[in-house]
Protein backbone atom coordinates (compact mmCIF):
# COMPACT_ATOMS: atom_id res chain seq x y z
CA UNK A 1 0.00 0.00 0.00
CA UNK A 2 1.44 3.50 -1.13
CA UNK A 3 1.63 6.19 1.79
CA UNK A 4 -1.26 8.78 1.96
CA UNK A 5 -0.52 12.33 0.98
CA UNK A 6 -1.49 14.99 2.82
CA UNK A 7 -3.89 16.66 0.42
CA UNK A 8 -5.89 13.43 -1.19
CA UNK A 9 -9.05 13.63 -0.05
CA UNK A 10 -11.00 10.41 0.61
CA UNK A 11 -14.40 9.88 2.36
CA UNK A 12 -13.69 9.05 6.02
CA UNK A 13 -15.16 5.18 5.68
CA UNK A 14 -12.67 4.92 2.68
CA UNK A 15 -9.65 5.70 4.64
CA UNK A 16 -10.91 3.72 7.68
CA UNK A 17 -10.83 0.48 5.75
CA UNK A 18 -7.40 1.51 4.45
CA UNK A 19 -6.29 2.10 7.35
CA UNK A 20 -7.28 -1.42 9.08
CA UNK A 21 -6.16 -3.02 5.64
CA UNK A 22 -2.73 -1.12 6.98
CA UNK A 23 -2.99 -2.49 10.14
CA UNK A 24 -3.27 -5.95 8.80
CA UNK A 25 -0.14 -5.72 6.82
CA UNK A 26 1.93 -4.42 9.96
CA UNK A 27 2.19 -0.42 8.46
CA UNK A 28 1.04 1.31 11.79
CA UNK A 29 2.58 4.45 10.87
CA UNK A 30 0.20 4.35 7.53
CA UNK A 31 -2.55 3.11 9.61
CA UNK A 32 -1.89 5.77 12.24
CA UNK A 33 -2.31 8.83 9.95
CA UNK A 34 -4.66 7.30 7.99
CA UNK A 35 -7.05 7.35 11.18
CA UNK A 36 -6.16 10.42 12.41
CA UNK A 37 -7.27 11.71 8.63
CA UNK A 38 -10.46 10.06 8.90
CA UNK A 39 -10.82 11.56 12.53
CA UNK A 40 -9.94 15.04 11.75
CA UNK A 41 -12.65 14.87 8.60
CA UNK A 42 -15.46 14.03 10.80
CA UNK A 43 -17.66 10.67 11.08
CA UNK A 44 -15.11 8.50 12.35
CA UNK A 45 -16.52 5.05 14.09
CA UNK A 46 -15.46 4.73 17.82
CA UNK A 47 -13.45 1.85 16.38
CA UNK A 48 -11.57 4.33 14.53
CA UNK A 49 -10.91 6.32 18.16
CA UNK A 50 -10.18 2.40 19.55
CA UNK A 51 -7.81 1.46 16.93
CA UNK A 52 -5.61 4.48 16.57
CA UNK A 53 -5.62 4.84 20.64
CA UNK A 54 -4.27 1.26 20.42
CA UNK A 55 -1.40 2.03 17.67
CA UNK A 56 -0.56 5.14 19.95
CA UNK A 57 0.10 3.44 23.08
CA UNK A 58 2.19 0.83 21.13
CA UNK A 59 3.90 4.65 20.37
CA UNK A 60 4.49 5.37 23.77
CA UNK A 61 1.47 7.94 23.34
CA UNK A 62 -0.57 7.07 26.42
CA UNK A 63 -1.83 10.34 27.04
CA UNK A 64 -3.24 10.57 23.66
CA UNK A 65 -4.37 7.17 23.34
CA UNK A 66 -6.63 8.03 26.99
CA UNK A 67 -8.56 10.74 25.45
CA UNK A 68 -9.18 9.02 22.01
CA UNK A 69 -10.25 5.99 23.90
CA UNK A 70 -12.28 8.47 25.48
CA UNK A 71 -14.41 9.97 22.55
CA UNK A 72 -14.42 6.84 21.44
CA UNK A 73 -16.82 6.36 24.50
CA UNK A 74 -18.56 8.75 23.87
CA UNK A 75 -20.40 7.49 20.81
CA UNK A 76 -20.25 3.62 21.91
CA UNK A 77 -20.82 4.13 25.86
CA UNK A 78 -21.30 0.23 26.21
CA UNK A 79 -18.60 -0.96 24.86
CA UNK A 80 -16.24 -3.54 27.10
CA UNK A 81 -13.32 -3.56 25.37
CA UNK A 82 -13.11 0.50 25.16
CA UNK A 83 -13.54 0.54 28.55
CA UNK A 84 -11.45 -1.65 29.85
CA UNK A 85 -8.56 0.27 27.50
CA UNK A 86 -8.83 3.14 29.30
CA UNK A 87 -8.67 2.13 32.45
CA UNK A 88 -5.45 0.19 31.22
CA UNK A 89 -3.91 3.72 29.65
CA UNK A 90 -5.39 5.77 32.88
CA UNK A 91 -3.66 3.10 35.21
CA UNK A 92 -0.42 3.45 33.28
CA UNK A 93 -0.69 7.59 33.45
CA UNK A 94 -1.08 6.56 37.54
CA UNK A 95 -4.39 7.65 37.51
CA UNK A 96 -5.65 4.59 39.66
CA UNK A 97 -9.01 5.77 40.51
CA UNK A 98 -10.26 6.66 36.99
CA UNK A 99 -8.79 3.47 36.00
CA UNK A 100 -10.37 1.69 38.36
CA UNK A 101 -13.90 3.34 37.46
CA UNK A 102 -13.47 2.15 33.86
CA UNK A 103 -12.77 -1.35 34.76
CA UNK A 104 -15.70 -1.17 37.06
CA UNK A 105 -17.61 0.07 33.55
CA UNK A 106 -16.38 -3.22 32.01
CA UNK A 107 -17.15 -5.62 34.35
CA UNK A 108 -20.59 -3.81 34.82
CA UNK A 109 -21.21 -3.94 31.03
CA UNK A 110 -19.66 -7.60 29.90
CA UNK A 111 -20.83 -10.29 32.90
CA UNK A 112 -17.85 -12.52 33.85
CA UNK A 113 -15.28 -10.27 32.42
CA UNK A 114 -12.32 -11.75 33.97
CA UNK A 115 -9.93 -9.45 33.16
CA UNK A 116 -11.70 -6.28 33.91
CA UNK A 117 -11.56 -7.59 37.73
CA UNK A 118 -8.22 -8.68 37.12
CA UNK A 119 -7.16 -4.71 36.07
CA UNK A 120 -9.02 -3.59 39.49
CA UNK A 121 -7.55 -5.47 41.50
CA UNK A 122 -4.12 -4.20 40.50
CA UNK A 123 -5.42 -0.64 40.49
CA UNK A 124 -6.83 -1.11 44.15
CA UNK A 125 -3.61 -2.88 44.93
CA UNK A 126 -1.57 0.06 43.81
CA UNK A 127 -3.85 2.34 46.04
CA UNK A 128 -3.26 0.43 49.23
CA UNK A 129 -6.72 -1.32 49.98
CA UNK A 130 -5.57 -5.03 49.99
CA UNK A 131 -9.11 -5.94 50.45
CA UNK A 132 -10.72 -4.66 47.39
CA UNK A 133 -7.71 -6.18 45.58
CA UNK A 134 -8.29 -9.47 46.74
CA UNK A 135 -12.23 -9.26 46.36
CA UNK A 136 -11.48 -8.37 42.69
CA UNK A 137 -9.05 -11.18 41.87
CA UNK A 138 -11.16 -13.40 43.31
CA UNK A 139 -14.21 -12.66 41.23
CA UNK A 140 -11.61 -12.95 38.20
CA UNK A 141 -10.53 -16.30 39.37
CA UNK A 142 -14.31 -17.15 39.91
CA UNK A 143 -14.46 -16.24 35.81
CA UNK A 144 -11.81 -17.56 35.15
CA UNK A 145 -10.00 -19.91 37.79
CA UNK A 146 -6.42 -20.58 35.37
CA UNK A 147 -5.81 -16.42 35.22
CA UNK A 148 -2.27 -16.30 35.90
CA UNK A 149 -2.21 -12.71 36.24
CA UNK A 150 -5.15 -13.16 38.86
CA UNK A 151 -3.31 -15.66 40.51
CA UNK A 152 -0.11 -13.94 40.81
CA UNK A 153 -1.85 -10.64 41.53
CA UNK A 154 -3.73 -12.22 44.27
CA UNK A 155 -0.88 -13.35 45.67
CA UNK A 156 1.22 -10.02 45.90
CA UNK A 157 -1.54 -9.02 47.42
CA UNK A 158 -1.49 -11.30 50.18
CA UNK A 159 2.06 -11.24 50.63
CA UNK A 160 2.20 -7.21 51.50
CA UNK A 161 -0.34 -7.63 54.02
CA UNK A 162 1.66 -10.19 55.72
CA UNK A 163 0.35 -13.60 54.51
CA UNK A 164 3.39 -14.45 52.76
CA UNK A 165 2.63 -18.11 53.47
CA UNK A 166 -0.81 -18.28 51.97
CA UNK A 167 0.72 -16.28 48.79
CA UNK A 168 3.21 -19.53 48.14
CA UNK A 169 0.68 -21.93 45.61
CA UNK A 170 -1.28 -19.07 44.04
CA UNK A 171 2.72 -18.29 42.32
CA UNK A 172 3.01 -21.90 42.14
CA UNK A 173 -0.66 -22.40 40.48
CA UNK A 174 0.41 -19.61 38.66
CA UNK A 175 3.59 -20.94 37.24
CA UNK A 176 2.01 -24.28 36.33
CA UNK A 177 -0.01 -22.24 33.83
CA UNK A 178 2.88 -20.56 32.62
CA UNK A 179 6.13 -21.94 32.96
CA UNK A 180 9.61 -20.61 33.85
CA UNK A 181 7.74 -17.15 33.94
CA UNK A 182 9.92 -14.58 34.88
CA UNK A 183 7.55 -12.35 36.69
CA UNK A 184 5.77 -14.75 38.15
CA UNK A 185 9.06 -16.65 39.70
CA UNK A 186 10.52 -13.25 41.02
CA UNK A 187 6.97 -12.71 43.16
CA UNK A 188 7.43 -16.20 44.26
CA UNK A 189 10.94 -15.85 45.29
CA UNK A 190 9.58 -12.71 47.25
CA UNK A 191 7.62 -14.61 49.23
CA UNK A 192 9.82 -17.25 50.08
CA UNK A 193 12.03 -14.69 51.21
CA UNK A 194 9.52 -13.60 53.44
CA UNK A 195 9.13 -16.32 55.14
CA UNK A 196 12.92 -17.17 55.86
CA UNK A 197 13.07 -19.43 52.56
CA UNK A 198 16.30 -17.66 51.33
CA UNK A 199 17.82 -20.61 49.24
CA UNK A 200 14.67 -21.31 47.32
CA UNK A 201 14.79 -17.61 46.58
CA UNK A 202 17.56 -17.18 45.54
CA UNK A 203 17.01 -20.07 43.66
CA UNK A 204 13.90 -18.68 41.91
CA UNK A 205 15.46 -15.29 41.46
CA UNK A 206 17.97 -17.21 39.37
CA UNK A 207 15.73 -18.94 37.28
CA UNK A 208 14.00 -15.66 36.41
CA UNK A 209 17.20 -14.04 35.53
CA UNK A 210 18.02 -16.76 33.44
CA UNK A 211 15.27 -16.63 31.76
CA UNK A 212 15.03 -12.82 31.67
CA UNK A 213 18.81 -11.57 32.33
CA UNK A 214 18.53 -8.19 31.63
CA UNK A 215 15.57 -7.12 34.30
CA UNK A 216 17.05 -4.60 36.41
CA UNK A 217 14.14 -5.31 38.93
CA UNK A 218 14.64 -8.87 39.58
CA UNK A 219 18.52 -8.37 39.75
CA UNK A 220 18.03 -5.67 42.60
CA UNK A 221 15.41 -8.53 43.98
CA UNK A 222 18.62 -11.43 44.23
CA UNK A 223 21.04 -8.50 45.72
CA UNK A 224 18.77 -7.58 48.59
CA UNK A 225 18.25 -11.61 49.24
CA UNK A 226 22.25 -11.70 48.49
CA UNK A 227 22.24 -8.84 51.81
CA UNK A 228 20.15 -10.69 53.69
CA UNK A 229 22.52 -13.56 53.30
CA UNK A 230 25.49 -11.40 54.32
CA UNK A 231 26.90 -11.86 51.01
CA UNK A 232 27.43 -8.19 50.40
CA UNK A 233 30.02 -7.84 47.82
CA UNK A 234 27.69 -9.57 45.65
CA UNK A 235 24.86 -7.54 46.77
CA UNK A 236 26.65 -4.86 45.76
CA UNK A 237 27.60 -6.25 42.45
CA UNK A 238 23.53 -7.21 41.76
CA UNK A 239 22.53 -3.37 42.73
CA UNK A 240 25.22 -2.30 40.30
CA UNK A 241 23.72 -4.44 37.35
CA UNK A 242 20.39 -3.14 37.61
CA UNK A 243 21.78 0.35 37.59
CA UNK A 244 23.53 -0.38 34.87
CA UNK A 245 20.75 -1.80 33.02
CA UNK A 246 18.65 1.16 34.02
CA UNK A 247 20.49 4.36 35.76
CA UNK A 248 17.23 5.82 36.79
CA UNK A 249 16.21 3.12 38.94
CA UNK A 250 15.87 4.71 42.19
CA UNK A 251 15.64 1.68 44.72
CA UNK A 252 18.61 0.12 43.39
CA UNK A 253 20.55 3.24 44.07
CA UNK A 254 18.97 2.99 47.63
CA UNK A 255 19.74 -0.52 48.07
CA UNK A 256 23.51 0.07 46.94
CA UNK A 257 23.68 2.54 49.42
CA UNK A 258 24.09 -0.01 52.40
CA UNK A 259 26.34 -1.76 50.55
CA UNK A 260 28.89 0.84 50.01
CA UNK A 261 31.00 3.47 52.68
CA UNK A 262 30.67 6.59 51.47
CA UNK A 263 34.53 7.06 52.00
CA UNK A 264 35.57 4.26 50.08
CA UNK A 265 34.32 4.89 46.26
CA UNK A 266 32.59 8.12 45.54
CA UNK A 267 31.57 6.91 42.19
CA UNK A 268 27.74 5.13 43.55
CA UNK A 269 27.12 8.70 45.60
CA UNK A 270 28.16 10.52 42.26
CA UNK A 271 25.87 8.42 40.35
CA UNK A 272 22.55 9.06 42.54
CA UNK A 273 23.47 12.68 42.36
CA UNK A 274 22.81 12.78 38.57
CA UNK A 275 20.70 10.21 38.43
CA UNK A 276 18.58 12.86 40.80
CA UNK A 277 19.70 15.38 38.85
CA UNK A 278 18.26 13.56 35.85
CA UNK A 279 15.12 12.98 37.76
CA UNK A 280 13.81 16.57 39.40
CA UNK A 281 10.32 15.49 39.24
CA UNK A 282 10.13 12.25 40.10
CA UNK A 283 7.77 11.23 43.23
CA UNK A 284 10.22 8.55 44.20
CA UNK A 285 13.39 10.43 44.17
CA UNK A 286 13.63 10.37 47.73
CA UNK A 287 15.30 6.68 47.14
CA UNK A 288 18.05 8.74 46.15
CA UNK A 289 18.10 11.32 48.56
CA UNK A 290 18.32 8.70 51.31
CA UNK A 291 21.27 7.18 49.67
CA UNK A 292 23.26 10.19 48.98
CA UNK A 293 22.21 10.85 52.89
CA UNK A 294 23.52 7.49 53.91
CA UNK A 295 26.78 8.58 51.85
CA UNK A 296 27.32 12.07 53.74
CA UNK A 297 26.17 10.30 57.38
CA UNK A 298 29.32 7.43 56.63
CA UNK A 299 31.33 10.42 56.19
CA UNK A 300 30.25 12.34 58.95
CA UNK A 301 29.32 15.35 56.72
CA UNK A 302 27.14 18.06 58.16
CA UNK A 303 25.36 18.07 55.09
CA UNK A 304 24.22 14.84 55.67
CA UNK A 305 21.39 16.49 57.12
CA UNK A 306 19.77 18.18 54.65
CA UNK A 307 19.58 15.23 52.38
CA UNK A 308 17.96 13.13 55.34
CA UNK A 309 15.17 16.08 55.89
CA UNK A 310 14.49 16.54 52.20
CA UNK A 311 13.84 12.52 51.15
CA UNK A 312 11.91 12.34 54.73
CA UNK A 313 9.81 15.66 53.74
CA UNK A 314 8.78 14.56 50.02
CA UNK A 315 8.19 11.09 51.99
CA UNK A 316 5.95 12.52 54.45
CA UNK A 317 4.05 14.90 52.22
CA UNK A 318 3.25 11.82 49.29
CA UNK A 319 1.55 9.91 52.81
CA UNK A 320 -0.34 12.78 54.39
CA UNK A 321 -3.75 11.74 55.09
CA UNK A 322 -3.29 8.41 54.60
CA UNK A 323 -2.71 7.20 58.02
CA UNK A 324 -2.76 8.78 61.27
CA UNK A 325 -1.23 8.01 64.68
CA UNK A 326 -2.52 5.88 67.07
CA UNK A 327 -4.15 7.00 70.46
CA UNK A 328 -2.26 5.16 74.03
CA UNK A 329 -5.59 4.63 75.30
CA UNK A 330 -6.73 2.95 71.95
CA UNK A 331 -3.85 0.71 72.60
CA UNK A 332 -4.15 -0.25 76.00
CA UNK A 333 -8.17 -0.64 75.77
CA UNK A 334 -7.61 -3.44 73.00
CA UNK A 335 -5.97 -5.74 75.96
CA UNK A 336 -8.09 -4.35 78.73
CA UNK A 337 -11.02 -5.04 76.53
CA UNK A 338 -9.83 -8.98 75.73
CA UNK A 339 -8.05 -10.22 79.00
CA UNK A 340 -8.96 -10.13 82.56
CA UNK A 341 -6.22 -8.21 84.64
CA UNK A 342 -5.37 -11.15 86.93
CA UNK A 343 -5.05 -13.71 84.23
CA UNK A 344 -1.66 -12.34 83.83
CA UNK A 345 0.22 -15.25 84.97
CA UNK A 346 3.96 -15.04 85.68
CA UNK A 347 6.17 -17.11 83.76
CA UNK A 348 6.09 -20.78 84.51
CA UNK A 349 9.52 -22.34 83.54
CA UNK A 350 8.62 -26.07 84.83
CA UNK A 351 8.93 -28.50 81.58
CA UNK A 352 5.69 -29.88 82.12
CA UNK A 353 3.92 -26.57 81.65
CA UNK A 354 5.57 -26.59 77.97
CA UNK A 355 4.30 -28.63 75.32
CA UNK A 356 5.52 -25.79 72.79
CA UNK A 357 8.90 -24.57 72.35
CA UNK A 358 9.19 -21.37 74.25
CA UNK A 359 7.97 -18.58 72.62
CA UNK A 360 10.45 -15.30 73.06
CA UNK A 361 8.92 -12.01 71.96
CA UNK A 362 11.35 -9.29 70.94
CA UNK A 363 9.42 -5.90 71.03
CA UNK A 364 10.16 -2.32 70.87
CA UNK A 365 10.18 0.61 68.41
CA UNK A 366 12.10 0.33 65.11
CA UNK A 367 16.14 0.57 64.96
CA UNK A 368 16.17 -0.03 68.44
CA UNK A 369 18.83 -2.67 68.00
CA UNK A 370 16.42 -5.56 68.28
CA UNK A 371 17.93 -7.15 65.36
CA UNK A 372 21.40 -7.40 67.07
CA UNK A 373 19.31 -9.18 70.01
CA UNK A 374 17.73 -11.55 68.08
CA UNK A 375 20.88 -12.31 66.50
CA UNK A 376 22.61 -13.31 69.25
CA UNK A 377 19.68 -15.35 70.42
CA UNK A 378 19.58 -17.28 67.04
CA UNK A 379 23.73 -18.56 67.96
CA UNK A 380 21.10 -20.85 69.72
CA UNK A 381 20.85 -23.84 67.59
CA UNK A 382 17.64 -24.91 68.73
CA UNK A 383 15.91 -21.95 68.34
CA UNK A 384 13.72 -21.28 65.76
CA UNK A 385 14.39 -17.18 64.22
CA UNK A 386 10.75 -16.07 62.72
CA UNK A 387 11.95 -12.76 62.03
CA UNK A 388 9.45 -9.99 61.66
CA UNK A 389 6.37 -11.55 61.38
CA UNK A 390 2.45 -10.43 62.11
CA UNK A 391 1.27 -13.64 63.48
CA UNK A 392 -0.37 -12.07 66.81
CA UNK A 393 -1.90 -9.16 64.14
CA UNK A 394 -3.36 -11.86 62.60
CA UNK A 395 -4.70 -14.08 65.45
CA UNK A 396 -5.79 -10.35 67.07
CA UNK A 397 -8.02 -9.50 64.10
CA UNK A 398 -10.35 -12.79 63.98
CA UNK A 399 -10.45 -13.32 68.28
CA UNK A 400 -11.81 -11.62 70.81
CA UNK A 401 -10.49 -14.16 73.28
CA UNK A 402 -7.43 -15.19 74.79
CA UNK A 403 -7.89 -18.98 73.72
CA UNK A 404 -9.04 -17.69 70.22
CA UNK A 405 -5.56 -15.51 70.03
CA UNK A 406 -3.50 -18.51 71.40
CA UNK A 407 -5.16 -20.92 69.18
CA UNK A 408 -4.66 -18.69 65.88
CA UNK A 409 -1.30 -17.52 66.15
CA UNK A 410 0.27 -21.67 67.29
CA UNK A 411 -1.49 -22.40 63.68
CA UNK A 412 0.48 -19.52 62.20
CA UNK A 413 3.40 -20.78 63.68
CA UNK A 414 3.47 -24.71 62.67
CA UNK A 415 2.47 -23.62 58.60
CA UNK A 416 5.93 -21.60 59.11
CA UNK A 417 8.21 -23.88 57.13
CA UNK A 418 11.16 -23.95 59.59
CA UNK A 419 8.96 -24.53 62.12
CA UNK A 420 9.82 -28.05 64.60
CA UNK A 421 8.18 -29.31 67.78
CA UNK A 422 11.15 -29.96 69.17
CA UNK A 423 12.70 -26.97 69.11
CA UNK A 424 14.06 -25.24 72.35
CA UNK A 425 12.91 -22.06 71.21
CA UNK A 426 11.26 -19.50 68.95
CA UNK A 427 11.60 -15.67 68.71
CA UNK A 428 8.95 -13.35 66.78
CA UNK A 429 10.57 -9.65 65.90
CA UNK A 430 7.52 -7.79 65.43
CA UNK A 431 8.55 -4.98 67.26
CA UNK A 432 4.45 -3.47 67.46
CA UNK A 433 3.68 -6.08 69.38
CA UNK A 434 4.63 -4.01 72.33
CA UNK A 435 1.29 -2.69 72.39
CA UNK A 436 0.20 -6.17 73.27
CA UNK A 437 2.27 -7.54 76.15
CA UNK A 438 -0.69 -8.06 78.46
CA UNK A 439 -2.43 -10.45 75.74
CA UNK A 440 1.26 -12.45 75.27
CA UNK A 441 1.97 -12.63 78.69
CA UNK A 442 -1.42 -13.87 79.42
CA UNK A 443 -1.98 -15.99 76.28
CA UNK A 444 1.74 -17.58 76.82
CA UNK A 445 2.22 -17.90 79.95
CA UNK A 446 5.72 -19.45 79.43
CA UNK A 447 6.70 -16.84 76.82
CA UNK A 448 9.85 -14.35 77.73
CA UNK A 449 8.86 -10.37 76.64
CA UNK A 450 12.39 -8.75 75.80
CA UNK A 451 11.75 -4.74 75.42
CA UNK A 452 15.14 -3.62 73.50
CA UNK A 453 15.03 0.18 73.75
CA UNK A 454 18.22 2.67 73.82
CA UNK A 455 19.09 6.48 74.10
CA UNK A 456 15.96 8.05 72.31
CA UNK A 457 17.17 10.33 70.22
CA UNK A 458 19.40 7.97 68.66
CA UNK A 459 16.41 5.72 67.98
CA UNK A 460 14.68 8.36 66.66
CA UNK A 461 17.81 9.40 64.49
CA UNK A 462 18.74 6.44 63.20
CA UNK A 463 14.79 5.73 62.31
CA UNK A 464 14.87 9.42 60.41
CA UNK A 465 18.13 8.65 58.13
CA UNK A 466 16.20 5.03 56.84
CA UNK A 467 13.33 4.37 54.64
CA UNK A 468 10.64 2.04 56.10
CA UNK A 469 8.26 -0.12 54.48
CA UNK A 470 4.51 0.75 55.06
CA UNK A 471 3.33 0.46 58.55
CA UNK A 472 5.98 3.49 59.96
CA UNK A 473 4.91 6.11 58.53
CA UNK A 474 5.55 8.38 61.70
CA UNK A 475 9.48 7.98 60.92
CA UNK A 476 9.38 10.55 58.31
CA UNK A 477 8.77 13.84 60.32
CA UNK A 478 10.67 14.25 63.48
CA UNK A 479 7.47 15.88 65.02
CA UNK A 480 5.60 12.48 64.41
CA UNK A 481 8.44 10.47 65.42
CA UNK A 482 8.28 12.63 69.28
CA UNK A 483 4.45 12.08 69.28
CA UNK A 484 4.69 8.25 68.66
CA UNK A 485 7.85 7.97 71.05
CA UNK A 486 5.54 9.71 73.65
CA UNK A 487 3.08 6.98 72.93
CA UNK A 488 5.35 4.03 72.52
CA UNK A 489 6.14 5.23 76.00
CA UNK A 490 3.00 5.46 77.82
CA UNK A 491 1.98 1.85 76.86
CA UNK A 492 5.30 0.27 78.21
CA UNK A 493 4.69 2.48 80.98
CA UNK A 494 1.25 0.70 81.67
CA UNK A 495 2.10 -2.55 80.52
CA UNK A 496 5.07 -2.38 83.47
CA UNK A 497 2.52 -1.16 85.62
CA UNK A 498 0.12 -3.95 85.28
CA UNK A 499 2.70 -6.67 84.97
CA UNK A 500 5.65 -5.48 87.25
CA UNK A 501 8.56 -7.92 86.41
CA UNK A 502 6.90 -9.81 83.62
CA UNK A 503 9.11 -7.96 80.69
CA UNK A 504 12.52 -8.11 80.60
CA UNK A 505 14.16 -4.57 79.77
CA UNK A 506 17.54 -4.52 77.72
CA UNK A 507 19.36 -1.08 77.02
CA UNK A 508 21.37 -1.37 73.89
CA UNK A 509 23.96 1.29 75.01
CA UNK A 510 24.14 -1.25 77.95
CA UNK A 511 24.61 -4.22 75.68
CA UNK A 512 27.37 -2.70 73.24
CA UNK A 513 29.35 -1.11 75.86
CA UNK A 514 29.16 -3.65 78.08
CA UNK A 515 27.91 -7.44 75.96
CA UNK A 516 30.04 -9.66 78.00
CA UNK A 517 28.04 -8.82 81.27
CA UNK A 518 24.50 -7.89 79.14
CA UNK A 519 24.94 -11.32 77.20
CA UNK A 520 24.78 -14.06 80.26
CA UNK A 521 22.33 -11.75 82.02
CA UNK A 522 20.10 -11.86 78.91
CA UNK A 523 20.63 -15.40 77.96
CA UNK A 524 20.13 -16.58 81.49
CA UNK A 525 16.69 -14.83 81.24
CA UNK A 526 15.78 -16.68 78.12
CA UNK A 527 16.43 -19.97 79.54
CA UNK A 528 19.37 -21.28 77.46
CA UNK A 529 22.69 -22.79 78.31
CA UNK A 530 25.65 -20.56 78.16
CA UNK A 531 28.39 -20.97 74.52
CA UNK A 532 30.80 -18.25 74.48
CA UNK A 533 28.89 -18.47 70.71
CA UNK A 534 26.58 -15.53 71.87
CA UNK A 535 29.63 -13.18 72.27
CA UNK A 536 30.07 -13.35 68.43
CA UNK A 537 26.47 -12.95 67.01
CA UNK A 538 28.67 -11.28 63.45
CA UNK A 539 29.49 -14.93 62.88
CA UNK A 540 25.68 -15.99 62.51
CA UNK A 541 24.97 -17.07 59.45
CA UNK A 542 20.89 -16.26 60.22
CA UNK A 543 18.77 -13.79 57.22
CA UNK A 544 18.64 -10.76 58.30
CA UNK A 545 15.83 -8.91 56.64
CA UNK A 546 15.97 -5.23 58.07
CA UNK A 547 18.11 -2.31 57.39
CA UNK A 548 20.60 -3.43 59.83
CA UNK A 549 21.53 -6.27 57.40
CA UNK A 550 24.97 -5.21 56.45
CA UNK A 551 25.85 -3.74 60.77
CA UNK A 552 24.43 -6.69 61.98
CA UNK A 553 27.11 -9.12 59.96
CA UNK A 554 30.05 -6.91 62.29
CA UNK A 555 31.17 -7.66 65.96
CA UNK A 556 29.62 -5.73 68.73
CA UNK A 557 30.46 -2.19 68.53
CA UNK A 558 29.04 0.88 70.47
CA UNK A 559 29.68 3.41 67.81
CA UNK A 560 26.46 4.42 67.69
CA UNK A 561 25.70 5.86 70.75
CA UNK A 562 25.27 9.47 71.17
CA UNK A 563 26.04 9.76 67.27
CA UNK A 564 22.92 12.09 67.02
CA UNK A 565 24.55 14.66 68.93
CA UNK A 566 26.56 14.73 65.53
CA UNK A 567 23.57 16.75 64.46
CA UNK A 568 22.67 18.66 67.43
CA UNK A 569 21.88 22.09 64.95
CA UNK A 570 18.47 20.09 63.42
CA UNK A 571 18.15 17.31 66.53
CA UNK A 572 18.19 19.78 69.58
CA UNK A 573 14.91 21.02 69.86
CA UNK A 574 13.86 17.33 69.45
CA UNK A 575 15.80 16.79 72.22
CA UNK A 576 14.47 19.05 74.16
CA UNK A 577 10.95 18.46 73.55
CA UNK A 578 11.55 15.06 75.07
CA UNK A 579 13.36 16.20 78.08
CA UNK A 580 10.25 18.29 79.19
CA UNK A 581 7.81 14.96 78.43
CA UNK A 582 10.11 13.35 80.95
CA UNK A 583 12.85 11.61 78.79
CA UNK A 584 16.16 11.43 79.77
CA UNK A 585 18.43 11.93 76.11
CA UNK A 586 21.35 11.46 78.26
CA UNK A 587 23.82 8.54 78.10
CA UNK A 588 23.19 6.15 81.00
CA UNK A 589 26.09 4.86 82.60
CA UNK A 590 26.18 1.59 82.99
CA UNK A 591 25.68 0.31 86.40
Amino acid sequence: MSKLHPTEQRPTAVLEQQALQAIRSGQLQVAQQLYRQAISQGGASPASYSNLAAIEIQAGEIASAAELLKQALVLSPSSAESWLNLGTVEFALGRYNSAADAFRHAAALKPGFAKAYANLGKCLHAEGDHPGAQAAFQLALEHQPNYPEALSGLGVSMREQGRAQASIPLFQRALALREADPEILNNLALSLQAISQIGSAIHCFEQALNRSPAQPEILSNLGIALMEQGHVGKAAEHFQRAIQLNPHYTEAHRHLGYCIHGSDDPQPEQQALTCLQQLADDPRRYHLQFAIGKYKLDRQDPEAATWFCNANRLRSEQLEGRWQLPKANALLEINQRILNRTNIAPPDSSNSARSWPRLIFIVGLPRCGSTLVETILSRNEQLIDLGEVAFLNQALEGNNTLAGIRSSYLEAIQLHPAFKADAQAISDKYLYNFAYCPILAASFPDCRIIHVHRNPMDNLWSTFTNYFASGNEWTYSLEHSVAFYRIYRQVMDANEQLMPGRIYHLNYDHLTRSPELEIPRLIKHCGFQWNNAYLHPEHSGRQIHTASAVQARAPISSRSVGRWRLYQELLGPYADQLEQLGYSTAIEPIA
